[in-house]
Order: structure tokens, then sequence, then C-alpha cells
């Protein structure tokens, strides 16, 4: 894991956000520290999506979701590949495992969550969003 700082403004107001990523299950602590946290799996990965469902779980037992913003990211993995990265991040005023890549779908490497599975995951939670990427085709990169 690694731990990051960057400044982000919204509504006009300065934002420091210190980013912690990691690679495995959160802990009490870290539950007690994250703000808010990023979930990462791979479209192509049941395995991948799977964890992060497990990973979800732990955190509510540990703190209960409705008082951490979440996010769920579902990226595109490598080509040929079945899998990619699957990843906590967490901040504190996010941990995330970048994807790698390049990405792409097809084929050779199908879909294997779907969108209504992930939605429905995210569902579960007060706060959380979802998002699918791609970082070949730019979708939802910057967001």
């Amino acid at each position: 894991g690694g731990q990051f700082k960057r400044e982000v403004t919204v509504d006009g107001q300065s934002h420091l956000l210190l980013i912690r990523e990691e690679a495995g299950a959160p802990d009490a602590q870290f539950a007690s520290w994250a703000d808010a946290v990023i979930f990462v799996f791979s479209l192509e990965s049941e395995s991948s999506f799977e964890e992060v469902t497990q990973l979800h779980a732990l955190l509510s037992d540990l703190r209960g979701t409705s008082d951490v913003a979440l996010a769920l990211v579902g990226t595109q993995g490598e080509p040929g590949g079945h899998g990619g990265p699957v990843g906590v991040g967490a901040a504190r005023g996010t941990p995330v495992t970048p994807p790698d890549p390049p990405d792409k779908i097809s084929s050779s490497s199908p879909r294997a969550v779907e969108d209504a599975r992930a939605r429905a995951l995210c569902g579960d939670a007060r706060r959380c969003l979802y998002y699918e990427t791609c970082a070949t085709y730019g979708l939802n990169v910057d967001r």
C-alpha cells in the first residue's frame, strides 16, 4: 500500500485528501480512520467482485457503512487476462488500487460481473456511488 496527499476544490472550498492504499482486508483501526472508501474490482473477474463483496461486509461489521462515503468501481482488466485489480482505498478528508492498462472487454476476455449486481451491492449502502471505468477509452477516468 501507499499513502498520498491531494488537494481538491469542491464547491469553491479547498480540501486536503489523505489517501491510503490498502491491499488487504480492513481492520478496526482502518475502519475507524476512514471517512470514505473506494472498492475496486475487475468487471472480467467474478472472484474479484466476490472479494469486494466480502470486504464490504467486513467493513460493515467493523463500522457500519451508513456513516462512511463509499464508491464501488468496476474496471476493465488486462487484455486476454481473467481478473485484475482488487483494492480498497480510504480517505481521510479514501484506499484505491489503480487498474492495469490497457483494458478491454471482448470475446476473449468477457464481462463476468453485470451492472445490476454491482449496483445492488452499492444499493445496500446508504452513501455509495457506482462507476465503471476504462482507461483505454477514457470512460469515467476523471471522476
